[in-house]
């Protein structure tokens, strides 16, 4: 046992620099965890200062700002449009959840109670219908009225579920973000600094706290640093498209809760697959409570799938192209587990990190171990 852990150590570690890199990993991650309450404002202005850089090089390359002017120009643009959207989009999308979630509350009052039987016979009817077309057994097995009662069941369901979710998960989280007020004031003054001394910031953390050998961090950086960022700014501009489309087209068809549901179909691209199936739900149940069965449902559905499938075949790998090679496996394993880490932003930095991962493991510098060049060519060979 002990010779086979020598031999993975000595494989894996032999290289000047590597162990030294690997705490720095180890030691950034316990603290991220940990210590997420102290250094909570400093990884929020760097993820912020990371996204923002693009803009800054720019600004200095293409239009010969200094650094510092350049700095000063993003920073502006960029809290000028933080606080357009808390003004003028931010409190619709609050009133909107909140006559959302009293609507959820009302419809488990008995009062209502009549209206959920008419709907509940609307839906048993319609499906007893289905069930009386299919052939035997089929269509002696269930009566209209057990399957009333199912329908009543699984809505009742569905309706507490939804009000349980929004009362104790997003609403707990919205008061959350209210209460780190101070954020909005310290986080942009942080993000402005470490894009105003970036080369400085670079290099006393290579100095004090990376690996005296640079070739690990040569190695990794590049393919890391092109692909993360590839993705973040993709990925904030598909979210502003796609909830700037829903939300008119929601609008266009007289659909309730139509910027709240816009801007809920725009953050669900964040998590992809899943986020695209739970943000489905409400759309049709708002547009079913609000227009009934009928043709216009149908036109409301056909709308939606529409931008659904132009988003998937023709908008996403317009934006991202080949910014991250993941597999639909490492995708969902990454949401699932960053998720329950760090909650929403692990959610929304989950594949860069699954991306940070995957480029460590094939670039990691190893006895016996393959080109990465045919690493590359390897995975994403397509099959025959």
């Amino acid at each position: 046992m002990l010779n086979l852990l020598k031999g993975w150590y000595e494989k894996h570690f032999s290289t000047p620099g590597t162990v030294e890199f690997a705490l720095v990993l180890l030691v950034a991650f316990l603290v991220v965890y940990y210590f997420m309450w102290l250094v909570g404002p400093l990884v929020v202005a760097l993820c912020i200062a990371y996204c923002l850089d693009w803009f800054v090089r720019f600004g200095c390359r293409k239009l010969k700002f200094s650094r510092t002017i350049a700095s000063v120009l993003t920073m502006v643009l960029f809290v000028g449009l933080s606080v357009g959207v808390l003004v003028f989009v931010a409190p619709r999308v609050v009133h909107q959840g909140n006559q959302f979630y009293t609507t959820m509350q009302n419809f488990m009052l008995p009062e209502n109670q009549q209206v959920d039987d008419d709907f509940d016979s609307v839906v048993a009817s319609r499906t007893y219908s289905f069930v009386k077309s299919l052939p035997e057994p089929l269509s002696s097995m269930f009566t209209e009225e057990e399957i009333k009662g199912y329908v009543s069941q699984l809505r009742s369901t569905v309706i507490a579920n939804t009000s349980d979710i929004i009362k104790n998960q997003v609403m707990p989280s919205v008061v959350n973000v209210m209460s780190w007020l101070m954020y909005l004031i310290i986080v942009p003054i942080f993000t402005l600094l470490m894009l105003m001394d970036k080369e400085r910031l670079k290099k006393r953390f290579s100095t004090y706290i990376l690996p005296d050998n640079k070739s690990v961090l040569n190695t990794f950086w590049p393919k890391i640093n092109a692909q993360i960022e590839g993705y973040i700014r993709g990925k904030v501009l598909h979210v502003i498209i796609i909830t700037m489309v829903n939300t008119v087209a929601f609008l266009l068809l007289g659909l309730n809760y139509a910027f709240l549901l816009g801007f809920g179909v725009g953050l669900s691209v964040v998590i992809p697959y899943v986020g695209a199936v739970i943000i489905t739900i409400p759309v049709v149940l708002v547009s079913v409570f609000q227009f009934g069965f009928g043709t216009y449902l149908l036109s409301i559905l056909a709308v939606y799938l529409i931008i659904q499938l132009l988003d998937s075949n023709v908008l996403t790998p317009m934006l991202f192209s080949k910014a991250t090679n993941l597999d639909a496996f490492s995708i969902l394993a990454a949401i699932f587990i960053f998720g329950g880490l760090w909650g929403f932003w692990g959610v929304f930095f989950s594949i860069p990190l699954a991306t940070f991962i995957r480029t460590i493991f094939i670039y990691w510098p190893s006895r016996g171990k393959l080109d990465r060049d045919e690493v590359f060519k390897i995975e994403n060979k397509k099959p025959q």
